[in-house]
């Protein structure tokens, strides 16, 4: 691996820039391509200290956090002017057009990289949907391509999705239907797949997805690289009473964008079947792209929070008992990753991609099953038996992070 250059495309801060960090630790990262980074300077430094920062607005504080301290002698490239026109195209779009502006993104994006120039690179690693031009040049001179596929295969999402939408009509603000554009970038990241060399994933739920497509399986590894950007830990000594010892409810936990794919109705339709059943709280967090009538059906058993700065997530993990994620599909879910590390035990589906081992960590449940979440909660109510032990918990973590960064390894050395 002495001899490999890495050049990575990598549209937006992906899983808090976990593959160019791991690159540049281990002298392989030759740059970074992005839309934007905001930088090691004095001015960057300032304006992250807490005393300003938390004054900030919103969109100040996401720009801020495009960065990450230990890149700090890297080279990285990015495209402010891009990223701004990228940030406006999706602000005026319309639902039905969003899958366009993900083909103009990543063919601009490509287009930006190759004027630039590869550098020295010998391999590249691009994400779905934002580097098939860049995969195509790079063919051309011999380089070896390495593709990120950070969600299921879109054959798979459009057929979750368009099923959902039949089960819970009149439930999304904008109703899920499958368009030209939807296609042709369906289209887009099958052909990244066929061109990468190898194709990285984050979870065996999107191994599936993809060998159901037709690509090789011998092609396709499973990585969980599931970083968390705050270092997250748990310091404090695990509460292992029960909240029925404790003498208050149970505490539950939804954190994603409030939505069909998230599962969403199936955590609200688990509440109403637990109500005078046991006691809870229950705070659902992230962006509502529910229909406000439909929500309000169910703040009898919820309160719905919206989205929250980033750095309000930790308290609500340190309140919760337990996590409840029914996603219908995901990559590897990182609300699953920051949960574990704070000894918050999950409720979450296969298809969430977790690292979540049954009845160790959590529960892992069937997708569309009301019921399985309903009674997975009633048991977190009436005991703890999993996630007791902090300390084995991050221990788990850690072989986790460890074998899938030895993984990633032993894949550059066969470039």
């Amino acid at each position: 691996m002495k001899n490999t250059k890495i050049l990575v495309a990598q549209l937006g801060a992906r899983k808090h820039y976990q593959e160019p960090l791991l690159f540049h630790h281990w002298g392989i990262l030759d740059r970074l391509y992005t839309d934007f980074y905001s930088g090691h300077s004095s001015v960057t430094k300032l304006l992250q200290h807490p005393k300003i920062y938390n004054y900030l607005p919103n969109i100040i504080k996401k720009s801020l956090d495009r960065y990450e301290p230990q890149l700090k002698n890297a080279t990285i490239i990015h495209f402010p002017l891009f990223a701004y026109q990228y940030l406006q195209a999706l602000k005026k779009a319309s639902s039905d057009k969003t899958s366009e502006i993900f083909i103009w993104s990543g063919q601009e994006f490509c287009q930006q990289i190759i004027k630039y120039g590869l550098g020295n690179a010998n391999v590249i690693y691009g994400f779905n949907s934002a580097c098939l031009e860049l995969f195509e040049y790079a063919k051309s001179q011999g380089i070896y391509c390495i593709l990120d596929q950070t969600l299921a295969d879109y054959s798979l999402v459009y057929q979750l999705l368009t099923e959902e939408d039949k089960i819970w009509t009149e439930w999304s603000l904008t109703p899920f239907t499958v368009n030209q554009g939807d296609l042709k970038l369906m289209e887009r990241e099958h052909q990244e797949q066929d061109l990468a060399d190898h194709i990285i994933c984050g979870s065996n739920f999107v191994k599936d997805s993809l060998i159901t497509r037709g690509v090789d399986a011998q092609k396709v590894s499973v990585v969980p690289l599931g970083r968390l950007k705050d270092n997250i830990t748990y310091s404090d000594p695990p509460i292992i009473q029960t909240p029925l010892i404790r003498g208050d409810g149970l505490r539950i936990l939804f954190v994603g964008s409030v939505n069909l794919r998230k599962g969403i109705p199936y955590l609200l339709e688990a509440l109403r079947q637990i109500k005078g059943q046991i006691p809870f709280t229950c705070k659902i967090v992230g962006s509502l792209e529910i229909k406000p009538e439909r929500l309000a059906e169910y703040r009898d058993v919820c309160d719905f929070i919206g989205r929250i700065p980033r750095s309000q997530i930790k308290d609500l993990y340190t309140w919760a008992d337990v996590l409840v994620l029914p996603s219908l599909c995901e990559g590897s879910a990182m609300v699953t990753y920051e949960a574990l590390s704070l000894g918050v035990p999950i409720i979450t589906t296969y298809h969430s991609g977790s690292i979540v081992r049954d009845g160790q960590d959590g529960f892992i449940i069937p997708i569309r099953n009301s019921k399985a979440i309903g009674d997975k909660l009633i048991t977190s109510y009436q005991k703890r038996c999993y996630c007791q032990e902090t300390t084995k918990t991050q221990d788990y973590l850690k072989f986790v992070s460890q074998d899938s960064e030895s993984k990633l390894r032993q894949l550059l050395t066969l470039t």
